[in-house]
């Protein structure tokens, strides 16, 4: 029998003031089989899923490159407005790197927590950067091995993105 070890992420990465990630987990089995990838969301995860969507339909112009891909940086900026006129903790004490560390988890999290469900966030990379703000595109980047991300797909407008994959 397998045993797992789980280590608890945004220790590491927030301060103890942060509540919106500060229970997550990640459980690795103790021996050499592959890890098993937890793709439930946890209430935390499902309030900030929703701040994001909720500031993803404020962002708007520069903000986004066409109508489905929202940079990160200004959902970020969106984030934080919306927190500070509502009184809200999400975000308190976080900056885009702890957002973005969060957003490479949540990508991988879906809304029945299976591998065919729906995801709660899809991200996109920048590919016709000559025609975007360069100081946009550096400020939304996210680097995960190999790959680079610098949006957010409006779930509204991509919604077969938004789709479970089985």
């Amino acid at each position: 029998m397998a045993t797992s070890q789980s280590a608890t992420l945004l220790q590491i990465i927030c301060s103890s003031r942060l509540t919106i990630i500060s229970r997550l987990t990640i459980t690795r089995p103790m021996n050499n089989t592959a890890a098993h990838a937890d793709r439930t969301p946890s209430h935390n995860d499902l309030e900030l899923v929703r701040l994001v969507y909720c500031a993803i339909a404020m962002v708007q112009d520069a903000g986004r490159f066409g109508d489905r891909k929202v940079f990160i940086a200004s959902l970020w900026t969106r984030m934080l407005a919306i927190e500070a006129k509502t009184g809200g903790t999400l975000t308190s004490g976080c900056t885009i790197e702890h957002f973005k560390a969060w957003l490479l988890r949540a990508m991988r999290l879906t809304s029945d927590g299976t591998t065919g469900g729906a995801p709660l966030i899809v991200l996109s990379r920048a590919d016709l950067v000559p025609w975007m703000d360069p100081a946009m595109v550096a400020a939304s980047e996210i680097r995960n091995d190999r790959t680079v991300y610098n949006f957010v797909q409006d779930p509204v407008v991509a919604r077969q993105d938004y789709a479970p994959r089985c």
